[in-house]
């Protein structure tokens, strides 16, 4: 019997926005573990309805694998076009999950949820947080 996938990859397409400024989170890493982890998300922003999540993990930047890279490189990827960026992120569910099965996490996993902020904007919608 094949197994359900219930914690799946994200890859979120982040867009700028007009009547917001920047993308609407930041990143943080833990010297105890490694990569890059989602921070602090703006309720409204770019980054909150194309769904990142806090703690997030993120694994590709804008295609790119970048769990041997250093924060100030990531932050260099999601800055490489100044209006918009793609993160594949996972949360700690998903991250296990995959590790337990020894899944490599890659944007081309025919399950990864694809979301996207393109089209929103501040000034044409109220946006409503229903969490």
């Amino acid at each position: 019997m094949a197994s359900t996938v219930t914690a799946v990859p994200r890859q979120c397409h982040i867009v700028k926005c007009d009547g917001y400024d920047g993308f609407g989170f930041n990143l943080y890493q833990e010297k105890s573990k490694p990569g890059q982890f989602i921070g602090k998300i703006e309720p409204g922003s770019p980054a909150d309805v194309a769904g990142l999540k806090e703690d997030d993990k993120i694994v590709e930047v804008n295609g790119v694998n970048i769990a041997r890279e250093n924060h100030k490189q990531v932050v260099g990827r999601i800055k490489a076009i100044a209006s918009e960026t793609t993160l594949l992120v996972v949360d700690k569910e998903c991250e296990e999950y995959h590790s337990e099965q020894g899944i490599v996490i890659q944007n081309s996993l025919p399950y990864v949820q694809h979301i996207s902020s393109e089209g929103f904007d501040t000034d044409d919608e109220e946006y409503i947080d229903t969490r």
